[in-house]
């Protein structure tokens, strides 16, 4: 696997750095310009910071600025600053989290209308709808009784606008808005001044060590052990009750970490299988494109038998139909009144779809009768959903929750009986560093779980009890993807670079093998910044001999074993939100609106 100089982690780290100096930044550049003369520079330097849009980088301050237009009914300075916001910083984000910022754009824009009906000004509602309300309109779904809000006697009572009325709402809005602004900062490009405080510091500190270790060698001085932590081999907890030392990886097989309480008994109690089967290639027999959507899709997968696709757009129009032209399965389409932030088939039962939506909702689709139910799953300190799996032996879901957006390093961690309506297991659980993502996946029972975070730590959980079985410092940064191997020997997880490897779970404590897919094999090797994967756009062949990828606009099937990209789909005219493979076939859905179904046979 090629090294990533510098690597994402790396860059995020001294970008945070870079913004919690600008102060410091700020007052060189000034002293700079005094001792040059330049007073008019200087001048219009104070000029622009007085008027500063992105208020120092400061998150507060800015989502301060946001809801004070909303509840302050400037309705076109809510929507102009929101615009800026976007240009400035949002549109750089992987697409993964376009859902999200849309999602802030519409509670924004409803507090700027219940503040309208809390100050008795409902003739601002009627200007803003005479403006806005078509662009609202055509987006359908949970817009259509907001179009009318206007004329609604007492909204603050009826159950669609009951929530938006309360305290706790904007609260919660604020608390999270903030939240999201906080992690965009961190991600951004940053220019080469701003890295000088960070380097100056780091230069002192080794400057410091170095003058200890001097001490050291010459007999002056003891080395204190606080000041020798950093250097000290990482100790890993194995939440059992054992800690084991994390040695430094060698060349290929690299040696991890690996902590198991009764290794040899993981296998017989949580009822693994083998296979020995040699691998094989994918190659693309037929591929088809569908245009079921007007909008950017947003969520699409097979289910279990791959007879049906689910497929959610923007404009949160949800349909369920059939690739098969032959098929005589129903088309259904349903407009719904929430946004779906993921979602799942039940494996035992095909005709059962479960959403998640953004106010912690599970609903129970019937595809057989359309209809719908939803419970609550929502836990108030945890309202962030970061991964949902179904098991494969029964209608069991494993979901993922976390405190805040896109930090995953306080986690809720929920087994749900979807039958019978009720929980099983739930648990709290923090990540031994700080972590901003996280994915998961089940084995073939589903009584063990893998949670992967993408600073490098995979946990093993036994889904009965929620209890650790087992834990692996992989030290590959940016995981994006786990599944198990087949025999479920092994675990093999994917980066956001394309970094595949693959871990014992009985060996050694071993990596077994180590590769890189080549995310820019289709695009003569050029690899760029929102090539980066995440969990939606990767997914393996059942037999787990092959992986699909879509780093850009096109998905790239690899083979496992070697790396070694074996075909590639036809591109879409917008980045790739999302893949899935299910038996032959793959697919993929894109902003475009389109989606691809391929077909494979093995070479």
């Amino acid at each position: 696997m090629q090294p990533i100089s510098p690597s994402a982690a790396d860059y995020v780290k001294s970008a945070k750095a870079g913004i919690e100096s600008l102060e410091y930044i700020d007052d060189l550049i000034r002293e700079y310009l005094l001792f040059r003369g330049f007073k008019d520079t200087l001048r219009a330097l104070e000029d622009d910071l007085k008027g500063d849009h992105d208020k120092g980088f400061h998150a507060e301050k800015i989502v301060d600025e946001l809801l004070g237009m909303a509840t302050g009914l400037d309705a076109d300075g809510l929507l102009g600053y929101w615009q800026y916001l976007s240009y400035r910083f949002f549109s750089h984000l992987s697409p993964k989290y376009h859902r999200t910022t849309r999602m802030f754009e519409k509670r924004l824009i409803r507090l700027f209308l219940v503040s309208a009906i809390n100050a008795d000004k409902r003739e601002k509602i009627r200007q803003f709808m005479d403006k806005h309300g078509k662009t609202l309109g055509q987006q359908g779904g949970d817009w259509i009784p907001w179009l009318g809000l206007e004329y609604v006697d007492e909204p603050s009572v009826r159950p669609e606008f009951e929530a938006h009325f309360s305290d706790d709402w904007l609260v919660s809005l604020k608390s999270a808005l903030t939240d999201f602004i906080q992690t965009v900062f961190p991600a951004m490009a940053v220019p080469r001044i701003m890295l000088f405080d960070k380097d100056r510091r780091e230069r002192e500190t080794l400057q410091r060590r170095l003058k200890i270790l001097e001490e050291q060698l010459n007999g002056e001085t003891k080395i204190k052990a606080l000041e020798l932590s950093c250097m000290s081999s990482a100790l890993v907890e194995d939440h059992i009750g054992g800690v084991a030392v994390a040695r430094s990886p060698n060349l290929k097989p690299v040696a991890a970490e690996l902590v198991v309480d009764n290794i040899a008994s993981i296998d017989q109690s949580l009822d693994i299988t083998k296979n020995d089967e040699p691998s094989s290639m994918l190659k693309i027999s037929q591929e088809d494109v569908f245009l079921e959507h007007n909008s950017g899709i947003s969520l699409a997968m097979f289910s279990a038998t791959g007879a049906l696709i689910a497929s959610c757009d923007d404009e949160s129009i949800l349909k369920i139909w059939s690739p098969d032209l032959t098929s005589t399965a129903p088309k259904l389409k349903n407009e719904l009144d929430f946004t779906v932030n993921t979602m799942a088939w039940d494996k035992k039962h095909a005709h059962l779809l479960y959403l998640y939506d953004e106010d912690g909702y599970l609903h129970t689709l019937n595809t057989n009768t359309n209809l719908m139910s939803r419970q609550l799953l929502l836990e108030r300190r945890h309202p962030w959903i970061q991964s949902m799996q179904a098991s494969s032996a029964s209608s069991t879901l494993l979901t993922v929750s976390s405190a805040k957006p896109e930090a995953t390093s306080d986690l809720l961690v929920h087994i749900w009986d979807a039958n019978a309506n009720k929980t099983i297991a739930s648990k709290r659980l923090a990540p031994a560093a700080e972590s901003h993502g996280v994915c998961a996946a089940l084995n073939h029972n589903g009584n063990l779980a893998a949670l992967a975070f993408n600073t490098g730590q995979v946990r093993l959980l036994d889904t009965r009890t929620l209890e650790t079985v087992a834990s692996i410092s992989t030290k590959q940064k940016g995981l994006c993807s786990a599944e198990f191997s087949l025999d479920e020997d092994s675990l093999m997880v994917v980066t956001e670079t394309g970094g595949l490897t693959q871990w014992s779970l009985r060996k050694d404590s071993q990596m077994t093998a180590e590769s890189s897919l080549g995310m820019g094999a289709a695009d003569g090797g050029v690899v760029s910044a929102d090539s980066r994967l995440d969990y939606e756009r990767v997914a393996f062949t059942p037999d787990r001999e092959n992986i699909i990828i879509a780093p850009k606009d096109q998905c790239l099937v690899f083979n496992v074993d070697s790396a070694a990209l074996t075909d590639t789909m036809r591109r879409h005219k917008g980045l790739v939100s999302c893949v899935d493979y299910v038996a032959d076939r793959s697919l993929s859905a894109s902003e475009d609106g389109t989606i691809r179904v391929a077909r494979y046979r093995k070479v």
